[in-house]
């Protein structure tokens, strides 16, 4: 007979009824940081910020709203359709996989989000759909950090510049567990006397120095992470064009990738208070 049994019924309910041990204190949650851009490949803009958090292990997820169905080169020999989007998207995992961070996700709009055939409602249901998307990546992924194109869609680009919108739109719902900080990032105008020109590729829109007033410095191990991951998208650029475009972005963003914070004015009673 054991112990217990010997101690009689007063012990055996006072160990019935004791509390559990405590369980071991919850680890904190990992920040997170959330890149939501068009395409596959065009994490390239941000890629040693990406690769320098996930390296400091920061959780860095990042989302592509379109499946680059339509980004046909020839000199890749493959069509248009599902075969390029199956493609696009080998290439955006291997990718994110340079960079140290976690799997694409893939939300698999066609491209030219804003066409009317995108979707059964016609382009403004692909906005609703993507919009929705959008608010469950908030939702599930619980990003501290957001990231996205500027308004100027960094290229000009009609996709570029709706998931800029988007995800602006999005964020300023500022709902419960809504990440604290959206950033776009932008080419200082100061450098762009001396860029490297690339033949068929029109000069970068510019943002003047004193919005992008946040600068994130990375190493070296970190640009080199980003070159290997922007190697893997060989469908879309041949091994002279990723040396060009890389330069391009190595010469706006030397040693750290220049950001613009997105942000609301404080409170003002009239439109010409001083900046």
């Amino acid at each position: 007979m054991n112990d217990a049994w010997r101690a009689g019924p007063a012990v055996l309910l006072m160990l019935a009824t004791a509390a559990p041990p405590k369980a071991a204190a919850e680890a904190p949650r990992p920040r997170t940081l959330l890149a939501v851009f068009a395409h596959p490949d065009d994490e390239g803009i941000v890629g040693p910020l990406l690769a320098r958090y996930a390296r400091e292990g920061v959780r860095v997820h990042l989302a592509i709203a379109t499946d680059g169905r339509y980004g046909v080169r020839e000199f890749a020999g493959i069509a248009a359709g599902e075969a390029l989007v199956k493609a696009r998207a080998e290439e955006a995992r291997c990718a994110a996989e340079a960079l140290g961070i976690e799997p694409p996700v893939l939300l698999g709009f066609p491209d030219g989000l804003a066409r009317s055939e995108g979707s059964p409602a016609g382009a403004m249901g692909t906005m609703a759909a993507l919009v929705q998307e959008v608010r469950s990546l908030f939702t599930r992924l619980r990003p501290d950090v957001v990231l996205t194109w500027g308004p100027d869609g960094m290229t000009g680009h009609p996709d570029h510049r709706l998931v800029s919108s988007i995800v602006t739109q999005v964020f300023q719902e500022d709902q419960p567990g809504w990440p604290r900080n959206l950033y776009y990032p932008g080419f200082p105008r100061d450098r762009a006397a001396t860029a490297p020109s690339i033949p068929g590729l029109p000069p970068p829109p510019l943002t003047a120095e004193r919005y992008l007033t946040v600068r994130v410095p990375y190493e070296e191990r970190d640009a080199q992470k980003a070159r290997a991951s922007f190697a893997c998208h060989r469908s879309q650029f041949t091994a002279q064009e990723q040396d060009a475009l890389f330069a391009l972005m190595r010469h706006f963003h030397p040693g750290a990738v220049a950001l613009r914070p997105w942000h609301a004015a404080g409170p003002a009673r009239d439109l010409f208070g001083e900046p």
